[in-house]
């Protein structure tokens, strides 16, 4: 009984790790900075490429949220007349909150028929027809705000009209070109640490002779990552023809942020939902002793 014991405890050995760090531990995180690829043979014969790359990180100053705003009718003006209402239900919720006139802003999206199924005699067949029974309508509302606090308060008051759905949250600051160049200088000095090392190999130090950078700014959209679902809880279950209701499993997903992508990373962990300024820098080489093109 004992060795029966021990014989399950080593089977089961190799899942603890993985369930000890959660859901995480076996998710597979693909890089979100593609890094340089290894140069072909006749190509490294010649040139020398040293990249590196940074990250800055840069609070947001300013978020927007926006709505999807709908309505139906029968037909297009009333259509109109009740989405009209409910855009005016929401801003004036919106004002009450706190929201200042001029950081609210509706586009138009759409107005489409709204058809209906209904079975009809044709030729004296049964059909399934389409017929129009409406109409509907969308407009966008946007709503400009300084914080998370202020999107979850305007969220909240805005989804108290009818009709009116989260589309999204986006995240802005007005440092952006600062730490562009930031990230750019980061990147660029992580290149030159990289050559002190990398080419003292050479008796006589490499000509550089070309330099590419390539910058992205990444918003807290971008770096928030699924994970798998356990969904096995519900394996054992009778009769093949009952029908089965699974339960309701809410999606994993967290901020992951950057980990492992980058050569200068930021000391902090990746928490809070910052704007990431990442920088490439590619330092090119000129080969020692390279071969000629001609081959002489």
């Amino acid at each position: 009984m004992h060795r029966t014991a021990l014989a399950i405890l080593l089977l089961l050995h190799p899942m603890l790790p993985a369930q000890a760090a959660g859901q995480r531990g076996g998710a597979i995180e693909p890089p979100i900075v593609q890094r340089l690829p290894p140069p072909d043979p006749s190509t490294a014969e010649r040139v020398i490429t040293v990249e590196a790359v940074a990250e800055v990180r840069v609070a947001p100053t300013e978020l927007r949220v926006v709505f999807a705003a709908s309505a139906s009718g029968n037909t297009a003006i009333e259509t109109n007349s009740q989405g009209s209402k409910g855009l005016a239900a929401a801003r004036a919720r919106l004002l009450a909150a706190g929201v200042a006139a001029d950081a609210i802003d509706v586009d138009f999206i759409a107005m489409v028929p709204v058809y209906t199924w209904h079975l009809q005699k044709q030729d004296e067949h049964d059909v399934v027809a389409e017929t129009r029974t409406g109409f509907r309508v969308q407009h966008n509302l946007h709503v400009r705000v300084r914080d998370e606090t202020a999107a979850s308060a305007v969220i909240e008051a805005a989804q108290e009209v009818e009709g009116i759905e989260v589309l999204a949250v986006d995240y802005w600051s007005d440092q952006l070109a600062q730490k562009q160049q930031e990230a750019q200088q980061k990147a660029l000095a992580a290149a030159q640490q990289k050559c002190k090392l990398l080419l003292s190999v050479f008796r006589v130090p490499p000509a550089p002779i070309n330099v590419h950078e390539a910058t992205r700014v990444l918003f807290p959209q971008a770096l928030y990552q699924t994970l798998p679902r356990a969904e096995d809880s519900a394996s054992s279950y009778y009769g093949g023809n009952t029908p089965h209701v699974p339960a309701t499993r809410p999606s994993h997903v967290y901020f992951r942020g950057l980990f492992g992508d980058v050569d200068a990373p930021e000391t902090a962990m990746p928490g809070k939902r910052e704007i990431h300024v990442v920088s490439t820098v590619r330092l090119y080489f000129e080969a020692p002793d390279r071969p000629r093109l001609d081959g002489k």
